[in-house]
């Protein structure tokens, strides 16, 4: 469990899961993602509702199925089996590009640049290069997006090379509010930083 939860607290930095203004152009959807991490495989499902300002990540590993929410603007992980909530810490939040609206600051603040179109589960992508931060630090990425969702992205890291990419696309589907909500009756409890083994990151 705590290997999970060191992974997902990972994936939640990698993604940037943060509550945002229109940022696809498809209404509701549900991405389908692998990702190699750690040399385990991670498999999520990116749930979003009202174009992208509504979203859950949703991680499957070994076994363990988790949400991960933005709730008053922090991440919240939730394990709706057993009815359990938990505010991640920040870990120097990384950021996410709205790629529906690069304008010059954008791409001057980024440093994007367009490398052409690829295909990815089927939909033709734009494959760009970006700079974000990532716990303070610039980070290379490339990404392939589509419509303005991240279909696949590369970056490396202190933790090796990270690769994540969609299996399955699906558009306009329609989106229970509970996706996006925490359970009935459960309180957001903070994280036990002993998990980790120590205080800080």
């Amino acid at each position: 469990m705590k290997r999970f939860a060191f992974i997902t607290a990972l994936v939640a930095i990698c993604m940037g899961v943060q509550a945002q203004e229109k940022t696809y152009e498809v209404k509701s959807g549900i991405v389908t993602m692998e990702m190699d991490m750690m040399g385990q495989t991670v498999v999520q499902e990116i749930c979003f509702d009202d174009y992208g300002a509504k979203k859950a990540t949703i991680s499957n590993f070994g076994g363990n199925k988790m949400r991960m929410l933005v709730i008053d603007g922090s991440n919240v992980m939730v394990n709706d089996a057993e009815k359990t909530a938990i505010r991640m810490p920040m870990m120097g939040q990384g950021e996410t590009v709205n790629f529906l609206n690069l304008d010059e600051k954008t791409v001057k603040k980024y440093k994007v640049k367009e490398l052409g179109t690829e295909t990815v589960a089927g939909k033709e992508c734009k494959k760009y290069s970006i700079t974000v931060f990532m716990m303070g630090q610039p980070q290379k990425q490339t990404v392939w997006v589509y419509k303005g969702i991240t279909l696949k992205s590369s970056a490396s890291s202190d933790f090796g090379e990270m690769v994540q990419v969609a299996t399955k696309v699906q558009e306009n589907v329609e989106m229970p509010a509970s996706t996006f909500t925490l359970p009935e009756g459960v309180e957001v409890q903070e994280m036990d930083m002993s998990m980790f083994g120590g205080g800080g990151w």
